[in-house]
């Protein structure tokens, strides 16, 4: 299993986490930095009693100076002064002792300035940088922003609420697909084998969940043709064997009304049983194929040598027929089951033999194709509809049931021929030959990859 999943949260996570935080630590940046600024009012009231010190400095007036500089302190109760570039003070007062060591870092009037400072001087150059206005910040002009509470907010509060909405999309993204597979697993249990998970799952997700939810609907599926087809069974065979019970019972009514006649009708009896016995171990065979069997693919052998020793049992049994053969001497296999490939083979060349008019050729050929053999049994007998050659691999059916039940078949040969062929990794398919007749293919793996 993949781990796309783990790939996507964790990406995620980390680019909204990145995102996030740089974001507001920016932002953190930028709000500290501007509500911290002195306020644009009183930024112009700083900024006209510059002008007016710059003018009076100008005409030369040391009174007015002064004079502005006693009002300052009458008004807010703080310093004023002008400074020139030699350092020189020109003041109402003289500066206070707790402001001698700031004088020389004076701050610009748009400089940020925090509740915790104390004593701040700010310096407004004049226009020709001759001399600066110099105060002292009256604590009224100080901002009053509560940077605390706009940190706190920032650095807490803001990225909390932000992780637990990505949290909250995360999770409605990761539950989507857990949500429809516990709907599916409930309408399972309750008996609707048609519940699927997938089509409730968008198709441009591709991840470990979608994979679960896929593996879901495989068993699901599964499951709904097990028990269709077991359904079936059980309909076709009891189908099947009211026939041959129907004739016992007539059998042995006979025997009741007409005394002497067990002789000429044992034989009929154990024709019947067989017949019964042998559709009772074909119908669990089938049973036991589709139930998804483990089959141990170990056998290594030489496919010539096998069809050889089939055909050679096949002439044995119906010595009028003619078994033409096309296919080299070494056909080696490796992976496989032997006793698999032997009974489905047979099922299919006697079938061939069955419905072959006596004396006509049937033909067993196999030849490379790839990584595959491809074995054709072809017969010489009426060949099947077209629209039939897919459905002949069903269990129980037949095209000719008044012929099958004369040559004693009920119709599981080829259906089980098909399980036993796709245990080992093959295909198995049905075409009319060209020339008439049935061609029956298996294509069978060389080396097994199950």
């Amino acid at each position: 299993m993949s781990r796309r999943l783990f790939w996507q949260l964790s990406v995620s996570l980390l680019a909204v986490s990145l995102l996030i935080f740089s974001s507001l630590h920016h932002l953190s940046d930028k709000l500290t930095v501007q509500l911290t600024e002195i306020t644009p009012d009183n930024q112009s009231v700083l900024r006209q009693l510059a002008v007016r010190a710059e003018k009076d400095m100008a005409v030369g007036d040391r009174e007015d100076l002064l004079a502005l500089a006693l009002e300052v302190k009458a008004q807010y109760g703080t310093w004023a002064a002008v400074v020139l570039s030699d350092n020189t003070i020109i003041s109402s007062s003289p500066i206070p002792k707790h402001l001698r060591v700031k004088l020389g870092f004076q701050r610009h009037v748009y400089w940020p300035v925090h509740e915790f400072m104390t004593d701040v001087l700010v310096g407004i150059p004049f226009s020709d940088n001759s001399a600066s206005f110099v105060i002292e910040l009256p604590r009224e002009m100080f901002p009053k922003t509560n940077t605390e509470l706009i940190h706190n907010l920032l650095t807490i509060i803001i990225p909390s609420f932000l992780m637990m909405l990505f949290c909250l999309l995360a999770y409605r993204y990761l539950m989507k697909p857990l949500d429809a597979l516990h709907k599916g697993a409930l309408k399972l249990a309750e008996g609707d084998l048609s519940a699927r998970v997938l089509p409730d799952i968008p198709d441009n997700r591709r991840d470990e969940l979608t994979q679960v939810a896929s593996s879901f609907d495989s068993m699901a599926s599964r499951i709904e043709r097990l028990v269709n087809s077991q359904r079936q069974l059980l309909g076709d065979l009891s189908h099947e064997l009211r026939t041959p019970l129907t004739r016992l019972e007539l059998a042995l009514d006979i025997c009741r009304e007409e005394k002497g006649c067990a002789d000429d009708l044992l034989p009929r009896l154990e024709r019947e049983i067989g017949q019964m016995h042998h559709l009772v171990e074909d119908a669990l065979m089938l049973a036991w194929l589709d139930g998804d069997p483990t089959m141990e693919l170990k056998d290594h052998f030489n496919l010539a040598t096998l069809l050889e020793l089939i055909i050679e049992d096949a002439e044995f049994e119906y010595p009028s027929s003619k078994i033409a053969r096309d296919f080299d001497t070494q056909l080696p296999v490796s992976g496989s089951s032997q006793q698999a490939l032997s009974q489905a083979i047979e099922n299919i060349l006697r079938n061939a033999l069955k419905y072959s008019p006596q004396g006509a050729p049937v033909e067993v050929a196999c030849f490379s194709v790839d990584d595959y053999y491809q074995i054709v049994i072809s017969d010489s007998g009426p060949g099947v509809d077209a629209c039939q050659l897919q459905k002949i691999f069903e269990p129980f059916y037949r095209t000719d049931k008044a012929r099958s039940r004369e040559v004693g078949g009920f119709g599981l040969g080829l259906a089980l021929c098909q399980r036993q062929i796709n245990a080992v990794g093959g295909k198995i398919f049905a075409e009319n030959g060209k020339r008439g007749g049935l061609q029956v293919s298996i294509m069978l793996p060389q080396q097994s990859a199950l």
